[in-house]
């Protein structure tokens, strides 16, 4: 594309592939830091007359706000010199037509962080940064689904290194997957003691909940969708779930 061709369009998952650069460049704690914010765009038109200058008579400047926990934007803005490159790379300038001109930081106290399981392959990742992305928008609800289709194949890969059946003819539902594991624990005496032992077994009821509430009170279907308070509290009681099960795997 020539300089007198420019999209003026503002590249599709930006976040997403600034983070991707970022990790393919040796930024991973950024892009992790990245993961947990969202970005605002906007057009502020020509460049030249916001005062960026030489070869950009007809490039248009872009600010981009990044929202997010003040822990959070406090350590992006420590690696500001770094973040800024790549983001500058990653609106594909010479494309787009679109020049980097200000970084804003504004804290989102509202948003709501969960702790998942790490996983490495993309579609964990992709789940992940969702969850993340609705999360920090204040949006729950919408979180429902993608939680629950994370959950299910998390518990599906974890059953599957146990050697523990996942079907029987049709994909097991998630309490059962959950029940599976929550047997094998017990079995193999993975606890010291007993509560884990039996929170893990309330885990299945909880499960077999969520995936009632998934069903019928969440956006994968055309339902009347559960309301915030609750939304917010099933991802918080879902997400310690995994997390406890996932640090339980890792000792082993």
């Amino acid at each position: 594309m020539n300089d007198y061709n420019f999209s003026y369009e503002f590249p599709e998952n930006y976040k997403a592939i600034v983070v991707s650069m970022l990790k393919g460049n040796g930024g991973s704690d950024i892009a992790d830091a990245v993961l947990k914010c969202t970005f605002e765009s906007r057009d502020l038109g020509l460049a030249y007359y916001i005062g960026m200058r030489g070869d950009n008579w007809n490039k248009r400047g872009m600010d981009i706000t990044i929202a997010g926990p003040q822990s959070t934007l406090d350590y992006l803005k420590s690696q500001e010199k770094r973040l800024s490159q790549i983001m500058e790379v990653a609106l594909r300038p010479e494309d787009t037509g679109f020049l980097l001109h200000e970084i804003f930081y504004f804290p989102n106290e509202a948003y709501e962080k969960i702790d998942l399981p790490e996983e490495s392959e993309e579609s964990f990742e992709v789940l992940s940064r969702d969850i993340s992305d609705a999360l920090a928008k204040g949006e729950p609800v919408l979180v429902l689904d993608r939680l629950h289709t994370y959950s299910t194949r998390y518990l599906r890969r974890l059953c599957e290194k146990h050697g523990l059946s996942i079907s029987d003819g049709d994909n097991y539902p998630l309490q059962s997957l959950a029940g599976n594991l929550a047997k094998f624990y017990v079995n193999d005496n993975y606890f010291e003691s007993e509560f884990p032992a039996r929170a893990i077994k309330m885990s299945i009821s909880e499960f077999d909940a969520f995936n009632k509430i998934r069903n019928d009170m969440s956006y994968a279907h055309d339902n009347d969708v559960l309301n915030k308070a609750e939304a917010t509290y099933v991802v918080k009681v879902v997400a310690a779930t995994l997390t406890f099960i996932h640090a339980l795997e890792d000792q082993w």
